[in-house]
């Protein structure tokens, strides 16, 4: 038989992410269908040509620049992107505890993490994976600048998600220069992997009602380090319906992470000691035994956690990559701007 995926509380708060209740680690083991490309995955050729599958399908292909300096984007098939299967009245409605308590985040995660796991088309694949309710911030409050591997190494830090409205633009072809003011292009910036749903059909109006009675279900973001960008991986309509009633849409965030040691250090060590024994003196209910517990293991192999987004190799490399982009320009006769666009199929660096 072959070992599940262990799904288990997670309650390590990563810097800088705002987060809105309790997570879930979610340890994929290295065997079986997890060694597979899964269904949704990143592929890469020299030179930071990179493009994202799902299903055997191109859905983007895009280029960055070597030093971090701008990236340039082609969609591909927009009729095929992953998803889960879709939330049914029944499915909401079997959710009971009031909208945004941890509880109510708790079963959430819950019913998206088994929903993760048991996906015939699944995204995940071997490694440890975070799956934690967020809020997003405002554009402005983002990080200027993404970063890029050279500055940071194996690891990189995360983004807070926002600009969540861009889920409603689908350009075909744009380019982005990071060192721009553009708040939309900052690290943290919510991408859609297809077009958004007309604001008049059955499922956004529906959706509409449980954006305005405060029961909408979390909308599922997969974080992409070498982008620095969130996709919406389940929850297109979800997004539009709060934006058309301009609320806040519940957020889950999912990513992959590391965990590399950090060497002793008997401050931190010491200071861990000192807090557990003052809290055990105040009252040692199981309660405080256990946060006692948790914080001394936190202190004694703390982890230093990165996301790092695995990407497998385009066959043929960075010729396949420009040959397939020139090509689906031909057969969809796009438009573009052709200075963006003569540098995004160029195979300089």
């Amino acid at each position: 038989m072959q070992p599940g995926v262990a799904i288990s509380p997670d309650d390590i708060h990563d810097e800088g992410l705002p987060v809105a209740g309790p997570g879930l680690r979610l340890a994929v083991p290295a065997s079986g269908r997890w060694l597979q490309r899964p269904s949704l995955h990143l592929e890469a050729a020299p030179r930071y040509r990179l493009r994202l599958m799902s299903g055997g399908q191109p859905l983007l292909w895009f280029r960055i620049d070597s030093y971090w300096d701008q990236s340039a984007f082609l969609r591909g098939t927009p009729h095929a992107p992953w998803g889960l299967p879709p939330l049914s009245a029944p499915d909401v409605r079997s959710v009971t505890h009031a909208p945004g308590t941890p509880a109510w985040w708790e079963a959430w995660a819950w019913r998206t993490g088994r929903a993760l796991v048991e996906a015939p088309a699944t995204v995940l694949y071997a490694g440890q994976w975070c799956l934690r309710p967020l809020r997003a911030i405002p554009a402005d409050r983002a990080s200027r600048h993404a970063i890029s591997p050279m500055e940071w190494g194996f690891g990189q830090p995360f983004s807070p998600p926002h600009s969540l409205e861009e889920v409603l633009h689908f350009a075909p072809f744009w380019k982005e220069r990071w060192w721009d003011e553009e708040p939309k292009q900052r690290p943290g910036a919510v991408l859609p992997l297809r077009a958004p749903s007309a604001a008049e059909e059955g499922r956004i109006k529906s959706w509409r009602k449980h954006a305005r009675g405060g029961t909408l279900p979390p909308v599922l973001l997969l974080y992409v380090d070498l982008l620095s960008k969130w996709l919406v991986l389940d929850g297109h309509d979800r997004v539009h319906a709060a934006l058309l009633e301009g609320v806040e849409p519940p957020l889950l965030g999912l990513w992959p992470f590391i965990e590399p040691r950090h060497p002793r250090s008997e401050v931190r060590e010491t200071g861990a000691l000192m807090s557990a024994e003052f809290q055990l003196r105040a009252g040692a209910t199981p309660e405080v035994i256990d946060r006692v517990n948790r914080m001394l293991v936190r202190n004694f192999e703390p982890p230093e956690r990165g996301t790092v987004s695995r990407a497998w190799p385009i066959r043929g490399g960075l010729e396949a990559w420009r040959a397939e982009v020139l090509a689906w320009r031909r057969w969809n006769g796009l438009a573009v701007d052709e200075d963006a666009w003569e540098w995004f199929v160029s195979g300089s660096e």
